[in-house]
């Protein structure tokens, strides 16, 4: 089959790889949209490295199953699924106590072993998930739509929140449109000057778009007591973004942190003691409440598909996702 591998710090080849088998409760997807997330663009700057290299990228993965192996039920052949990313051991005591992607032992698709930038990908069943009716753009996003939820879920604003999300890129506009639905009395992003993304951040629910100083401004006149928003969201891939976050957030609020830029950064660790800010960071997230969210419309994700390209134009395609304009880059194998 045909495979993006990536070798290392912008180096991205397709080539022609073994086609794989699947074993025993493993099932075989032909995969038919994939997404380069922060992560993978992390890996291709090399500021992030992957398990193992060359390593086939990709995990916000959506195809049909066409082989399975043993002791998976056959009916699932011919269904049109995601996968969710990690394949834990299931005995130790992170599985054992509801924390299966923090298992050690853990593989992670697309990050330890090959991913989904190929003709296929091999997963567990008990990973799979059947997504129809929903194209393969859209279950594509399930992956990424359900770490936002994990966020949520892990630290949720109360009604009436003053939400600020920091980063109009893909875990941004997910963040809006999931943030939307908890009742916030204000929800603004933040980006940067000018960005071709701030009326779809609006479209999908932003009161408004503002650059950080913006922001802050606003926070002075229309926050409790001019201090600052209860719920701040970091999605910048940006050295910088967590230090605004914190100038933004109030006394005692939280900072959900999203950015997977693989780097070090600074930032004000006084003002997070000082403040007491809860610092809040999550990843993967549950399949089942994304894929509702997606098909009852609640949240739309049409619309951050800004560039799609064969398989055989990978390269050009990881060049694309760092374009100001691109909001997710898909490949289509």
């Amino acid at each position: 089959m045909r495979a993006a591998l990536l070798y290392g710090p912008r180096d991205v080849r397709v080539e022609e790889v073994k086609d794989p088998k699947p074993g025993d409760g493993w099932v075989r997807i032909r995969v038919e949209e994939v997404g380069i997330c922060g992560t993978d663009k992390a890996f291709y700057r090399g500021s992030y490295r992957p398990g193992k290299l060359p390593i086939i990228p990709g995990h916000e993965i959506c195809g049909v199953v066409d082989e399975v192996g043993a002791g998976v039920p056959k009916d699932v052949t011919g269904r049109r699924v995601t996968t969710e990313i990690n394949i834990p051991c299931g005995k130790c005591w992170f599985c054992t106590h509801g924390a299966r992607t923090h298992c050690p032992y853990r593989e992670v698709i697309g990050i330890t072993i090959d991913g989904g930038m190929a003709e296929h990908v091999l997963t567990t069943y008990e990973n799979v998930h059947v997504v129809e009716p929903l194209t393969p753009a859209e279950g594509a996003f399930v992956e990424p739509l359900a770490a936002v939820i994990e966020m949520v879920k892990m630290r949720p604003p109360e009604p009436g929140s003053n939400i600020a999300v920091l980063g109009i890129g893909a875990i941004g506009l997910l963040s809006i449109q999931v943030l939307r639905l908890t009742a916030p009395n204000m929800l603004v992003a933040v980006a940067r000057a000018g960005s071709p993304k701030a009326r779809l951040a609006k479209a999908l629910g932003a009161d408004a778009v503002l650059t950080a100083d913006e922001a802050l401004e606003l926070a002075r006149r229309e926050t409790r007591e001019g201090q600052g928003f209860d719920y701040v969201v970091e999605a910048t891939g940006s050295l910088k973004g967590l230090e605004i976050a914190l100038g933004l957030v109030r006394p005692r609020g939280v900072v959900a942190a999203k950015s997977t830029h693989g780097e070090p950064t600074t930032f004000n660790y006084t003002s997070l003691v000082v403040k007491e800010v809860s610092l809040v960071g999550s990843r993967c997230g549950p399949f089942p409440p994304a894929i509702k969210l997606l098909r009852t419309g609640l949240v739309r994700v049409k619309d951050l598909v800004t560039s799609t390209y064969p398989l055989l134009k990978a390269p050009e395609a990881f060049a694309k996702s760092f374009e100001r304009g691109e909001v997710r880059v898909h490949v289509k194998p």
